[in-house]
């Protein structure tokens, strides 16, 4: 069967979604991006920023003969390639690079490729890509086997949805990523809530812990793949000055519990950091960044 490569529309949107839940069931893994990541860069900040146009223009897909789609390439920095097969042909992936390097300044070519595609790799190889020896991503990931202890500290409540202003939300995303008094900080409280517009988000599934001034301290915001039982966390954090309280577990914990309740069986998040592994995750697919140099 053929394939034919076409640029995105926004129309594409939950065309996109759908395959990657298609291929994570071939894979029984990530290909790359969840339906949450892809739903998150839309609707967290770029349509609201007014950015979306631009992105969408990094979106490339290739479908098959009868229309259904076969390979995507999109952008966050690096470009990703979402493939539903570890063997992929070399005619398609020569046409995904070809997109890649078209779109990109010379000399600032960057690809995240997963570890579990060598075709991939040899074909960045041939192409004049290195390894970057020092750059990462991956996936994590936690089975939901049984419910598990969430201890919410006196002085602290849980809330989901509504019940949290967007200011509120916004300001905690600032503290936990630590970049407070920055334009960027302006934006996010200026911009901040688009993530409700998603198709798929659900309020019960996203959570904060508010302290007694009503900040937000730690959140978790969750997304469901009803194809493949998965949940995926995105976004989550904890406000620097609140961490190592047992507050950023408690809010993963009650996302995890309520995924398991809508009978999810495993949950993707990342990148790993020790303290993923340290509440029970797992690595689950790595990705190594390669770029081309001139």
């Amino acid at each position: 069967m053929g394939t034919q490569y076409r640029a995105y529309s926004s129309d594409d949107m939950m065309k996109v979604s759908r395959f990657l839940s298609h291929a994570h069931s071939r894979l029984n893994r990530p290909s790359s991006w969840t339906i949450a990541r892809f739903q998150f860069e839309i609707f967290f900040y770029q349509l609201r920023a007014g950015l979306l146009p631009e992105w969408e223009q990094n979106i490339g897909l290739w479908e098959h003969d009868n229309g259904e789609l076969a390979a995507v390439v999109c952008r966050d920095g690096d470009f990703y390639f979402q493939l539903d097969t570890e063997h992929p042909q070399e005619e398609l992936l020569r046409e995904m690079f070809g997109f890649i390097e078209a779109k990109s300044a010379p000399g600032a070519v960057k690809l995240a490729v997963p570890k579990l595609m060598p075709k991939l790799q040899e074909m960045a190889h041939s192409r004049g890509y290195v390894l970057l020896p020092n750059e990462s991503d991956n996936v994590v990931s936690i089975k939901l086997e049984e419910d598990l202890q969430v201890v919410i500290p006196a002085g602290f409540s849980l809330q989901c949805g509504e019940e949290v202003s967007d200011q509120a939300k916004a300001q905690g995303h600032i503290m936990a990523f630590n970049y407070p008094g920055t334009a960027h900080a302006e934006e996010m409280l200026r911009l901040y809530g688009g993530i409700r517009q998603a198709p798929g988000y659900c309020p019960e599934l996203d959570l904060s812990l508010v302290n007694g001034q009503g900040e937000v301290v730690a959140f978790c915001n969750a997304f469901v793949d009803e194809v493949n039982r998965i949940g995926i966390l995105e976004p989550v954090g904890t406000h620097a000055a609140y961490r190592k309280r047992g507050l950023g577990q408690a809010v993963i914990y009650e996302a995890l519990n309520r995924l398991r309740s809508l009978g999810m069986v495993k949950v993707y998040t990342g990148p790993m950091q020790p303290f993923y592994q340290h509440i029970g995750f797992e690595m689950d697919v790595e990705f190594g960044v390669w770029k081309k140099e001139g």
